[in-house]
């Protein structure tokens, strides 16, 4: 099930002239202070293994954010999780292509505070989204979050994500070095997404030289956009499965074997799904990588150095 594949596709032409100044120069840096040169953040698990960091929004609420590298900025939902904040998303309109599945409904809000433990976010501008303007509900709400932390907020850090001790590592880059058994590749920032540029080895014996979304928002391993390369071919006879994306569904399914290689280790997906031919997401080439690809492993991801690195 994939959840959040890129909850904002803001490079994509904002509507409304309230709008135009972000689609114009982008999003405010927020302002993010650190009490140590390295903090420790506990975080619950949910579906598939996405990551979810407790916040304090405001002083006033606690949110529980999915930790998403597939949105390029921060979200809110308003909804029942959020109730204590006041948010307001009565003039909500298409942040983007109102037909792009990926493309959010909802306001450009700014003046948000969250804090995470040590670490503190000020002056904050995000997207809020109306909860009940999004499809699959009874998925979203097995999930149990009111936010999305986009890579906005913590692309200052290298951020260390242990799956296995279920804890987020923010570490200051000045204090943090490349241990010498880690493997790492480089990552590439497009219109504030990230993206990899991998080997993929398919089951048929193809290698392809993909170009991936990485997406911890996503909680399968593997996406592939059939017909993104002669060798990526829809399985007709796959097993069918429905991916909800946050303004709407898409129909895929299942392939064989696939394996991603990152710099010199495998990492294996036994069931990697398909789009249909024509239904990439905006943005996408080959397809996207998800936190499901990395359970079991401690990565990080080091948003100064552009590069993703396994530590295990």
């Amino acid at each position: 099930m994939k959840i959040v594949p890129a909850l904002a596709v803001l490079a994509a032409p904002l509507l409304g002239g309230c709008m135009l100044q972000y689609a114009l120069f982008g999003f405010p840096t927020p302002e993010v202070t650190s009490t140590a040169a390295a903090v420790e953040l506990p975080y619950r698990e949910g579906p598939g293994g996405l990551v979810l960091l407790k916040g304090r929004v405001n002083g006033k609420a606690e949110v529980d954010f999915i930790l998403d590298t597939g949105a390029p900025v921060t979200v809110l939902l308003d909804g029942p999780r959020t109730a204590g904040l006041g948010l307001d998303t009565r003039k909500a309109a298409p942040l983007g292509d109102p037909q792009d599945p990926a493309s959010p409904i909802g306001v450009i809000a700014p003046g948000f505070g969250i804090d995470f433990g040590d670490v503190s976010v000020r002056k904050l501008t995000a997207v809020v989204v109306p909860e009940r303007s999004m499809p699959c509900r009874e998925r979203f709400e097995a999930v149990g979050f009111g936010g999305v932390i986009g890579a906005d907020l913590f692309r200052r850090f290298v951020v260390e994500i242990d799956t296995r001790a279920k804890k987020v590592r923010l570490h200051e880059p000045s204090g943090w070095s490349l241990p010498a058994s880690a493997a790492a590749v480089p990552l590439a920032f497009r219109s504030g997404h990230v993206y990899l540029m991998v080997p993929l080895r398919l089951a048929s014996g193809a290698r392809v030289d993909a170009d991936l979304h990485f997406d911890t928002g996503m909680n399968r391993g593997l996406v592939l956009n059939a017909g993104s390369d002669a060798a990526i071919q829809y399985p007709a006879n796959g097993k069918p499965r429905k991916s909800c994306l946050v303004n709407g569904e898409r129909e895929e399914r299942e392939g064989p074997r696939a394996v991603v290689a990152l710099a010199g280790r495998d990492l294996a997906v036994d069931a990697p799904t398909y789009a249909p031919p024509g239904k990439a997401i905006a943005g996408q080439k080959h397809g996207s990588v998800g936190i499901g690809l990395f359970r079991g492993h401690r990565f990080a991801i080091d948003y100064p150095g552009k590069r993703l690195v396994l530590l295990d």
